[in-house]
């Protein structure tokens, strides 16, 4: 990882603040957060721009649970109002993509979302 800026949550179950790392890479999954570049097992994977920083801010806090309001957040920068049913869509679009290489994205209710980078083949 490059350079990286952490900032303490207020609880160890969830992060708020999150993470900040310009590449991901834990030797299948690999995200360049600065050039929008997502891989798996080497296959690039064609995300869109809100999809594709979902996918980067969990994979900046891999294995770690993400608030939704904080993933809304880094996604339209306060742009626009949290919106939990549109939040639910895109992550439900990354399971999609991210299932056939064996990633899948946790939701634990009123806590957060994570990334878990498991694969079992």
């Amino acid at each position: 990882m490059l350079e990286q800026s952490v900032h303490p949550p207020k609880s160890p179950l969830c992060r708020k603040v999150i993470n900040t790392v310009e590449l991901y890479d834990d030797g299948f999954l690999r995200v360049e957060h600065s050039h929008y570049y997502l891989t798996c097992g080497g296959i690039n994977i064609k995300l869109g721009r809100a999809e594709f920083l979902i996918a980067s801010i969990l994979a900046q806090n891999a294995n770690r649970f993400i608030t939704g309001e904080a993933i809304w957040n880094h996604v339209w920068e306060g742009t626009r109002p949290f919106n939990q049913e549109s939040l639910k869509v895109l992550i439900c679009n990354l399971r999609r993509q991210f299932a056939p290489f064996g990633i899948t994205i946790e939701t634990m209710v009123k806590v957060g979302y994570k990334l878990v980078p498991d694969r079992k083949f």
